[in-house]
């Protein structure tokens, strides 16, 4: 499977539970913005490498959040320290709930699975 579903260990640092990888729908995590993106390690914040004033490569530390193109900077500012996670979006908590690739899953986590259908009792099939 790769990169394309796992938990956000970033986020549960934070004491948000949600999910990450490319496969996961998200919103931008920056607190003014509503954009859609994916979870996928293109739009996270993370350690990185840029150019330092004397052309010399420096390696830049990330936030671990997930950004835009709009507000994903080639290194992490000091303000993403004060943003928190956003959590999964409806589309993606109605997959988990009915996608039958999903069914193990579902049945392994009985009591995330209370939690979520809680949040969407209509959609859950």
């Amino acid at each position: 499977m790769g990169y394309a579903v796992y938990m956000d260990a970033d986020a549960r640092d934070s004491g948000v539970t949600r999910w990450a990888g490319y496969g996961v729908p998200g919103i931008c995590d920056h607190p003014d913005c509503s954009q859609e993106i994916n979870r996928g390690l293109g739009f996270k914040c993370e350690r990185r490498y840029v150019e330092g004033d004397d052309g010399e490569e420096l390696e830049v530390e990330g936030c671990g959040l997930y950004f835009c193109m709009d507000h994903l900077p080639a290194g992490c500012p000091d303000e993403h320290d004060a943003f928190t996670p956003k959590p999964d979006t409806a589309e993606w908590e109605q997959w988990m709930l009915n996608d039958e690739s999903w069914e193990t899953w579902r049945q392994e986590n009985l009591e995330t699975v209370a939690q979520l259908r809680q949040r969407h009792p209509l959609e859950a099939s």
